[in-house]
């Protein structure tokens, strides 16, 4: 009887055995793959973030860290949407030349509009008695069919009529010349949230040492801006513009304050 019972057991283990190697192939084998399959997307995001923090070679992710630098990277995003509405708001023109560059551009009103800017500047140059040079009217903005842009000859001449002005305020004593070198020939961008376009402005001047320093300094500033440093007969609706380069030179040792200036200044303007 105990040896029956010995066989039986003996042949029990075997089934045993079969049985949780079946359990082993049938069960746990496709759960450790659905499992292997599960964790691969984990182990995939896992390895792009610590490729992205450069922490390639730890076992553990610094998470404080991370979470401090994500703060830090919305708070640059807001500071740098704050700059970018400030300079939007700083480079805005005038409401009157807005209307007129997104309106169809019709050249006879603009030579209409560029003769009476013309004849405000003689004008003013008697007023403030300043000498103009026939280089001077030859430089205005004038149309061309080459210009692919026309509305921005608006822009063009409100700079140009920022520049006259805020020199001759600054009582300089002669303007020999006046070049805008609009480089206008290309096509605007199809598709663009905010395109900037650059139009250069290059004077040719004489005057006091003083006056030339007063122009350098007001004329990146805005109309409102120039007023409050005490520049009462500053327009409001002066646009900034922004000295690229100039050149000084003396003119005679019998005036030692007297020196021309070649300037070359810089408008924006931002289409939408």
């Amino acid at each position: 009887m105990a040896s029956f019972q010995h066989l039986k057991r003996r042949a029990i283990i075997p089934l045993v055995g079969l049985g949780l190697l079946g359990y082993y192939l049938i069960v746990l084998v496709p759960l450790s793959r659905r499992t292997a399959a599960l964790d691969a997307p984990l182990a995939n995001a896992w390895q792009r973030l610590s490729s992205a923090i450069d922490q390639t070679n730890v076992f553990a992710i610094d998470f404080l860290h991370i979470t401090n630098q994500l703060a830090e990277t919305r708070q640059s995003i807001a500071l740098l949407e704050t700059a970018k509405q400030k300079t939007v708001a700083r480079l805005d023109l005038s409401a009157a030349i807005k209307a007129k560059m997104n309106g169809p551009f019709q050249n006879l009103d603009y030579q209409d509009y560029r003769s009476q800017k013309m004849f405000e500047m003689d004008k003013l140059a008697k007023q403030q008695q300043v000498t103009l040079e026939p280089g001077v009217r030859a430089g205005f903005p004038d149309y061309s069919t080459e210009i692919r842009q026309p509305t921005i000859l608006w822009a063009a001449l409100s700079f140009v009529d920022t520049l006259l002005t805020t020199a001759m305020q600054c009582k300089v004593t002669t303007i020999h010349s006046l070049d805008v070198p609009l480089s206008l020939t290309n096509e605007a961008p199809a598709i663009v949230t905010t395109s900037i376009t650059e139009i250069p402005l290059q004077l040719d001047m004489t005057g006091s040492g003083s006056s030339i320093l007063k122009l350098l300094q007001n004329l990146p500033l805005r109309g409102d801006d120039m007023r409050k440093a005490g520049f009462a007969e500053a327009r409001l609706d002066k646009p900034p513009l922004f000295i690229e380069r100039f050149i000084i030179r003396k003119q005679s040792p019998d005036k030692p304050d007297e020196v021309r200036v070649s300037l070359r200044a810089l408008g924006y303007v931002l289409r939408d």
